[in-house]
């Protein structure tokens, strides 16, 4: 016998699973999504770029990492076609050093962002993915 708690809590989980997680063999028209995100004329040595959908009838949503100005979302993960709003952050310095007080457990503020919120919490950046075709967008951030 399985007990009710078990249950509910696969219940739970799997109401808590976002919409468009599924992966290969979801069936959703998903689209390849890559491109260049560039910094001040450089590309962005890291961080992470999402793409939030703009209304609640599209079923993905995505993240990536960006390396070296280079993003790219493969198609079994990709997104399907219409507009999203584009987050872009870089929360940590890659050529910064760890101090000795920067001991695993330390608390302390959460690290600058250095990415302007117009393009992270505040974003006024947006992409239309196109079903087919080349759905490659580079950012340019002052």
């Amino acid at each position: 016998m399985i007990p009710k708690c078990f249950l509910q809590l696969v219940g739970v989980v799997g109401m808590l699973t976002p919409a468009g997680c599924g992966g290969p063999g979801d069936e959703l028209p998903r689209q390849a999504v890559s491109g260049s995100v560039t910094l001040k004329g450089q590309p962005l040595p890291q961080g992470t770029i999402q793409f939030l959908p703009t209304t609640d009838k599209q079923p993905t949503a995505g993240a990536v990492e960006i390396k070296d100005g280079k993003y790219s979302l493969p198609q079994e993960q990709g997104l399907v076609p219409g507009s999203y709003k584009v987050m872009i952050s870089s929360a940590k310095d890659p050529g910064a050093q760890q101090g000795p007080d920067d001991m695993p457990g330390k608390h302390g503020p959460p690290p600058k962002d250095l990415i302007a919120a117009k393009y992270n919490v505040k974003t006024n950046l947006a992409a239309e993915v196109k079903e087919g075709g080349s759905n490659t967008f580079d950012f340019s951030l002052d």
